[in-house]
């Protein structure tokens, strides 16, 4: 069995409400017609979102994406800034709330996600195979 190579790219956004759209077009360019590129996209802006409102990022500070992606696999890990009060988690959401669903948008569609500390802040990534 050959294991593909994964191509890797990374984005260094300041902590601004539009880093995500940026991040979306980034990543489409780097994607191009990727069979994954909705999900992926969708479940990223997830990600940026959650570090710009709750992390230092959002607070004058810096997000990294980095997109490993082969054929048939992209991998997305946004690392943020820290400062959070919790470490990224599913949460319980009540059904009529506005807000919340990041982290389940992400597990439901990708095969599967992870978060580790990367120095003060997180490193929140997920996998999407197609």
């Amino acid at each position: 069995m050959t294991v593909p190579t994964l191509r890797f790219d990374a984005l260094l956004l300041p902590g601004m409400e539009r880093a995500t759209a940026h991040a979306r077009q980034w990543l489409q360019d780097v994607l191009g017609k990727h069979p994954a590129l909705g999900d992926a996209s969708l479940c990223m802006t997830e990600l940026i979102t959650n570090a710009l409102r709750y992390t230092k990022s959002g607070k004058d500070g810096q997000i990294r994406v980095e997109v490993g992606h082969s054929e048939k696999v992209v991998q997305v890990t946004v690392i943020d800034d820290g400062g959070a009060d919790s470490v990224p988690h599913l949460a319980r959401v009540d059904e009529m709330a506005e807000g919340g669903r990041g982290l389940l948008v992400v597990a439901f569609l990708a095969a599967s996600w992870d978060v580790e500390r990367r120095g003060e802040g997180h490193a929140v990534s997920f996998e999407i195979r197609r």
